[in-house]
């Protein structure tokens, strides 16, 4: 019968593989986005890949909520388990907004070929910077590492600056090219789900810096925020 320790250690590596499979479906939205359509393998890939992270989410919940109910942690191991539950139901919402970003992809190939032809143009420096957000991520859940877990949450800022950057020269688009204006609008919808995505890795960065450090950013920006109104 496992202890405390152990049923942390299962959890951890569980947790980790389930990071892996997201990752996976990032990787499978760059090239669906380099190549501006679908392909049926990446397609099919993803939507068995998305199946596994949904029963990671289940797993990791169930055993959770088991170690907090049998071994009545405290500290540090409570807001771990707590950070696991809270963290999967995120993971579990970022692989769906993946596959239906490449729905959209698809969809915007069936509109246009010539416009989805250049969506790597448009997303690539996008999605690199995304995708290192979460590569790092993944680093710091497995090192610890303090420094570079502090410096991916000034990232969420370049994030969004990106994602107005590239909505604006769309909307300018729009503009200048009434005709297309179904495809492009929902090249708007696609960079606004990516920086939704890139929100919910801010989210699992903060709740690593309350596991790692004891600090609740989410309560001190909600008092900051009380105190400037």
């Amino acid at each position: 019968m496992r202890n405390l320790q152990e049923s942390l250690n299962g959890l951890n590596e569980h947790y980790l593989e389930m990071l892996k499979h997201v990752n996976r479906m990032l990787e499978i939205n760059m090239e669906a986005v380099k190549d501006g359509k679908v392909s049926p393998k990446f397609y099919g890939e993803c939507f068995i890949v998305e199946d596994i992270v949904n029963a990671f989410e289940v797993k990791i919940k169930e055993d959770s909520i088991n170690c907090i109910a049998r071994f009545q942690p405290a500290a540090k191991n409570l807001r771990q388990l707590i950070m696991f539950i809270d963290g999967v139901r995120l993971l579990e919402r970022m692989a769906d907004i993946l596959k239906a970003n490449l729905k959209i992809v698809k969809h915007i190939e069936s509109l246009n070929p010539e416009v989805s032809s250049k969506l790597n143009h448009i997303f690539s420096d996008y999605l690199a910077k995304i995708k290192y957000i979460f590569d790092s991520y993944i680093i710091v859940f497995s090192t610890s590492n303090e420094e570079l877990l502090y410096t991916l949450i000034s990232s969420d800022e370049e994030i969004n600056q990106e994602a107005r950057s590239i909505i604006d020269k769309v909307a300018e688009e729009i503009k200048k090219s009434p005709n297309e204006v179904d495809e492009l609008l929902e090249i708007i919808a696609l960079v606004k789900k990516y920086e939704r995505f890139s929100d919910h890795i801010i989210h699992l960065i903060v709740d690593l810096v309350y596991i790692l450090k004891g600090e609740n950013l989410r309560k001190k920006e909600l008092l900051d925020e009380k105190k400037e109104n």
